[in-house]
């Protein structure tokens, strides 16, 4: 099969959510067929090789958006007339449509997968070609929904925001052949929300268990750790609502406590109540900055999908307390491989409780790492590959039917 991949950006390295889905997406697909990736963005940024994945062709599409004041209303207004968010379009220019509709109509492709919401808008322009997969992280509504919230509930901005987002997401998952989930609960959302005359395929996301591998013992001590992008807006509400809601509670209790965030965006925050006791690192190796860490927190209060921390800690063999929207579709269950609390109190509870039960620690660590064991990304390959076949079956089948309605319309 020859599969063609589109992204924005370029997904390497996979230190970020989406770029570690994306990767492993091309690495299930490389080792059974022929791939081509197409990414769009700024050349300088990408490379024409990715080390570990040599089987895959690359090609990269110039878009970079133009940010003059003129450039930004200009395309603000071009996404209200075409229903397509301003992100979107930034990868959507002339010559990027001119090369990807290219590439489509010569380039034999069996499958084409459209990796995140940022490319969907692809999807309408080439599924008279050719099957489309699109690969979803998150429900893209949802996200728009909390941002909204987030933001301002009633600023003309952001509900005009939402509902580009909502008008643009029901077009590309209408158009689609395969649209792809990573849990039960964003295929529901999308069914609910649109009406998907096909249900979305769930691929679960994993974790590459060798890049966290679990540390040798627990460290003690009364640190706690919390990982990500934090220049996501659901990461934001994370940090946010443990440092003004969580952590005064715990320290009332453990005064000496301390909490570090690690990832991209973490050495900037705006934290609302600054502390000593909080240290924000930016981008680090994760295992090396959690390696002293004594608990894990994933306190997840917006957004959809699978969060991969979650399961990274797992790995890493760092016991966890998470909301229940942090642990939905990783099979945690409460006091068996996490604490799971989704009020500032409960959740400050089981953070005092984990932090002073060493055996408790033990337990969950225990219970967590034979639960990861089928969270690797290797397991979850066939059920990636059978989207591809999906696809290609569907889009058969359903060019059959409308060729057979039109001859018998004819006769």
């Amino acid at each position: 099969m020859k599969v063609l991949f589109i992204a924005q950006p370029f997904p390497y390295p996979p230190n970020t959510g989406s770029r570690n889905l994306v990767f492993h997406w091309l690495e299930a697909a490389s080792r059974a067929h022929d791939v081509h990736l197409l990414w769009l963005g700024d050349p300088a940024e990408g490379k024409d090789r990715i080390p570990e994945l040599p089987g895959v062709k690359i090609d990269a599409i110039r878009a970079v958006p133009a940010m003059e004041l003129s450039a930004r209303i200009r395309r603000l207004a071009t996404a209200i007339v075409l229903g397509i968010p301003p992100t979107s379009l930034v990868g959507m220019n002339e010559q990027a449509r001119s090369e990807i509709l290219r590439h489509v109509r010569t380039g034999h492709y069996d499958v084409v997968v459209l990796t995140e919401n940022v490319v969907a808008g692809y999807a309408p322009l080439i599924s008279d070609h050719t099957p489309v997969v699109l690969l979803k992280h998150s429900v893209q509504a949802v996200d728009a929904r909390d941002a909204r919230r987030r933001s301002g509930t009633w600023h003309p901005r952001w509900m005009l925001e939402e509902w580009l987002v909502r008008r643009f997401e029901a077009s590309t998952c209408h158009a689609t052949t395969v649209t792809c989930t990573v849990n039960a609960e964003d295929r529901a959302e999308l069914a609910r929300r649109y009406r998907l005359a096909r249900p979305a395929e769930i691929t679960p996301i994993g974790v590459d268990l060798s890049h966290f591998p679990s540390r040798e013992k627990d460290p003690g001590g009364q640190l706690i750790g919390f990982f990500g992008n934090i220049t996501w807006g659901a990461n934001v509400d994370a940090a946010n609502w443990f440092v003004d809601q969580i952590l005064p509670k715990v320290w009332e209790k453990m005064p000496l406590v301390q909490f570090r965030i690690i990832g991209p965006g973490s050495d900037r925050i705006a934290l609302r109540k600054p502390d000593a006791r909080i240290t924000c690192i930016g981008p680090s190796n994760i295992p090396d900055a959690m390696k002293d860490a004594t608990i894990g927190i994933v306190p997840v209060i917006s957004g959809t999908g699978v969060r991969l921390k979650l399961l990274e800690m797992l790995s890493l063999g760092v016991p966890v307390v998470s909301t229940s929207l942090g642990a939905l579709g990783t099979g945690c269950v409460h006091e068996d491989q996490a604490l799971i609390a989704d009020d500032a109190d409960s959740f400050a509870n089981a953070v005092v409780a984990l932090l002073q039960d060493a055996s408790l620690r033990k337990k969950l660590t225990q219970a967590g790492q034979k639960l990861i064991q089928k969270h690797s990304w290797e397991s979850f390959y066939p059920q990636i590959l059978g989207a591809f076949e999906k696809a290609v079956s569907t889009y058969r089948k359903e060019n059959v039917d409308i060729g057979a309605a039109r001859t018998l319309e004819a006769s």
